[in-house]
């Protein structure tokens, strides 16, 4: 069966929804890929040298609710991701994931 798109998608519903959250928290984003998007949010802009990176969130996070984060400076908004993934987006439970880069 072919899945047709709608007007909004569930990749623009977390576009806003990433997009929203950085910008509550005052951090930077780094978006890449097309179909498969990775958000990369980091503490400072691209200009800052040593900027850190602090969540990565990847477009397949609305299936099965994973919040990756490398520092705990990210960690507040890494919960705020993960509740509203679970709200907007039926997952069951969301999960943090601490890594280290």
């Amino acid at each position: 069966m072919v899945k047709i798109q709608g007007p909004q998608s569930e990749y623009d519903r977390l576009d806003a929804l990433v997009h929203e959250l950085v910008a509550e928290h005052g951090l930077h984003l780094d978006l890449t890929g097309w179909t498969r998007k990775t958000y990369d949010v980091y503490d400072g802009d691209g200009r800052h040298p040593q900027r850190k990176l602090l969540v990565r969130v990847e477009s397949f996070a609305t299936t099965n609710g994973e919040v990756e984060v490398f520092d705990e400076a990210g960690m507040g908004l890494a919960e705020a991701i993960a509740t509203r993934l679970e709200a907007e987006f039926g997952v069951a439970e969301a999960v943090v994931v601490r890594k280290s880069r």
